[in-house]
């Protein structure tokens, strides 16, 4: 199932880029998401800037069905590898995740664009790879995707001004 989200900033992609690859903002972001636990790692390789956030979150809102899958907490780890900027300031950012011990992945890419209003765009694939309730669990793991993704989104807004 495919997730597109969007926000635009008064801020340049350059000055974007340095808060989504800030330690710091991703642990408040973390908190802002309610996150039991979480590890946050920010690191060089090459050009590239590799974003690893692991987080653990509390299942209370992952339907019955679905909870024998899941047990009382989630560990979502996401990784983006955001590659050097463009001649325009504009970056791109090959984006993996999975809920651990579970059979739900995502997969996709993040951009960073625009000029003195940036714009920060997500697009995921979302598969919860389970027999017949596969399909029925994704609309669910792409809202609370949807829901951390806006509270970082708002976060970062706060950090631009």
């Amino acid at each position: 199932m495919e997730l597109k989200l969007s926000a635009s900033y008064d801020a340049t992609p350059e000055e974007v880029f340095a808060i989504v690859s800030d330690a710091t903002f991703r642990e408040q972001a973390c908190e802002k998401t309610k996150a039991l636990s979480y590890d946050v790692q920010v690191t060089e390789s090459g050009g590239d800037t590799i974003v690893r956030v692991s987080r653990e979150m509390p299942s209370d809102d992952v339907p019955d069905f679905a909870r024998k899958f899941v047990g009382q907490t989630l560990t979502v780890v996401q990784t983006e590898t955001w590659h050097a900027a463009a001649a325009d300031g504009s970056r791109r950012a090959d984006v993996v995740g999975e809920i651990s011990n579970t059979p739900v992945t995502l997969k996709g890419t993040a951009s960073i664009s625009g000029g003195a209003q940036a714009v920060q765009a997500i697009d995921l694939d979302v598969k919860v790879a389970v027999p017949l309730i596969g399909k029925k669990m994704e609309p669910f793991v792409v809202d609370a995707i949807r829901s951390g993704l806006q509270k970082e989104h708002e976060l970062a807004r706060d950090w631009t001004h």
